[in-house]
C-alpha cells in the first residue's frame, strides 16, 4: 500500500497595497525499510503550485516522529539545483530526538526557480533522500512539522501555512489475521496467517504446560521481512506427553524488538487409545535415531535391537515400568556395523517389531 505525506504551503507576500501569492507543495514519499530492517529512508519532493514564479533561498523542511525511535540522519541524492552554484551542500539534522530537518543552504545570488512541472509522479522534482537508523521497531508516526518548516526566497520570507494530509507509521507491526491448531494423537500442528509484515525476522514458537508459568522455546520459523501479501505459516510440534498445553508466537523484528500472539484455545493431549510402535526416525540413520511408542495402559516395557541373524545387539529398555503415555527414546548405533536391524517392543500384553537401516 502506497503511503506518503503531502504538505501544502501557502506563501504570501505583502508589499504596499498589492498582494502577491506564491505556493508550493512539498511531498515526502517512497518510504522504505532497508538493510535487514535497520534503515528507514524516504524522498522529499518540491513543486510550485502558484502562477507566480519564485526562486528558493535558505529553506527548511522538518518531519517529526515518535521520540527516540530513529537516529543518525544521512542525506543523499541531493539535487544539484539546490546544492551547487549559489547553494552550499544540503544538511540534515536531528533535533530533540524526534525531529529530522532537511536544510537547503542558499548562499548568495538570484537562487534557483522552483519548477511547476509535476514530472512522472506528479510530485515535482526530488530535492534529496534522507536515511535514518531504526532504534526501535514501533510505530514511528512520521508527520510534518509545519511550524518549523519554511520556504525562503532570496528577496523575502513568505508566510507559510501547512495542511497535513496523511502520515506514515514507520516500522509497521506484523498483522496476524489467524492463529489456529490441530491435534492428532500427541502431535500438534500450528497454523497462522499474516496479512502484512514489516521488518519481520520471524517467529519463536513457545509452549508451556497449562499448570506452569514457564514458557519454553520450541523452535523458530523464519519470517518474510517486508510483505503486503497474505503469508501462511505452519509448524508441527510432535511427540508430546499427556497433558494440557498453551502456545504462543513471539514475533521478532530484525532489530530485536518483539510482540506476542497467544493461541486462544488450550491443547489437550489425552492418553493413547492403542498400543503402537512407530517407525524409527530418521531411517536410514547414522549413527542415532529415535524410536517412539504409545502405551494405552500402565505396563513394564522391554525394547531390544537384533541383527539379521536374530542376535540381540542392544537393550534400550529392560522391563522398565511405564505409565500410559507417549514415549520417545534415542538409540545410538555407533558401535554397530552398517546393515539391517530389527527393534522389538514388548509389554505385559503386546509385542511388535519393525526394521531399521543403519548406513555408515
Amino acid at each position: 500500500m502506497k503511503k506518503f505525506l503531502l504538505f501544502l504551503f501557502a506563501c504570501l507576500l505583502f508589499g504596499g497595497a498589492s498582494l502577491r501569492s506564491q505556493t508550493a507543495t512539498v511531498t515526502a514519499t517512497n518510504f522504505d525499510i532497508t538493510n535487514a530492517g535497520t534503515k528507514f529512508t524516504f524522498d522529499i519532493y518540491v513543486l510550485r503550485t502558484s502562477a507566480d514564479p519564485y526562486n528558493m533561498g535558505l529553506s527548511t523542511f522538518v518531519l517529526q516522529f515518535t521520540d527516540a525511535v530513529m537516529n543518525n540522519p544521512v542525506i543523499s541524492n541531493q539535487s544539484p539545483r539546490y546544492s551547487t552554484g549559489n547553494y552550499g551542500p544540503m544538511e540534515t539534522v536531528l533535533f530533540f530526538g524526534q525531529q529530522v530537518a532537511l536544510q537547503i543552504n542558499y548562499v548568495s545570488g538570484p537562487g534557483v526557480e522552483v519548477l511547476a512541472d509535476g514530472g512522472a509522479n506528479g510530485f515535482g522534482e526530488r530535492v534529496a533522500t534522507i536515511t535514518l537508523d531504526i532504534l526501535q521497531n514501533v510505530q514511528a508516526q512520521v508527520i510534518w512539522e509545519a511550524s518549523s518548516s519554511e520556504i525562503v526566497t532570496p528577496t523575502f520570507t513568505p508566510t507559510i501555512s501547512g495542511t497535513y494530509n496523511g502520515n506514515y507509521n514507520g516500522t509497521l507491526p506484523v498483522e496476524l489475521s489467524s492463529f489456529t491448531s490441530a491435534v492428532s494423537n500427541n502431535n500438534v500442528t500450528l497454523n497462522w496467517t499474516t496479512t502484512g509484515e514489516r521488518n519481520n525476522n520471524g517467529f519463536d514458537i513457545e509452549r508451556k504446560v497449562l499448570s506452569s508459568s514457564d514458557w519454553q522455546k520450541v523452535n523458530f520459523v523464519e519470517g518474510h521481512g517486508n510483505s503486503n501479501q497474505t503469508v501462511e505459516y505452519s509448524y508441527k510440534d510432535n511427540n508430546l506427553n499427556i497433558g494440557k498445553y498453551q502456545y504462543r508466537l513471539k514475533q521478532i523484528d530484525f532489530n530485536g524488538n518483539f510482540e506476542y500472539f497467544n493461541l486462544q484455545s488450550e491443547i489437550v493431549i489425552g492418553a493413547p487409545q492403542v498400543f503402537e510402535l512407530k517407525q524409527n526416525y530418521p531411517n536410514p540413520f547414522n549413527p542415532s535415531t529415535k524410536i517412539s511408542f504409545s502405551l494405552p495402559n500402565d505396563s513394564k516395557v522391554t525394547l531390544e535391537v537384533y541383527d539379521m541373524s536374530g542376535k540381540m545387539v542392544a537393550r534400550i529398555l529392560n522391563n522398565e515400568f511405564r505409565t500410559a503415555n507417549y514415549y520417545t527414546v534415542d538409540f545410538n548405533a555407533s558401535d554397530l556395523s552398517s546393515g539391517m536391524y530389527f527393534y522389538s517392543l514388548k509389554t505385559n500384553n503386546s509385542l511388535d517389531t519393525k526394521k531399521m537401516l543403519l548406513v555408515k
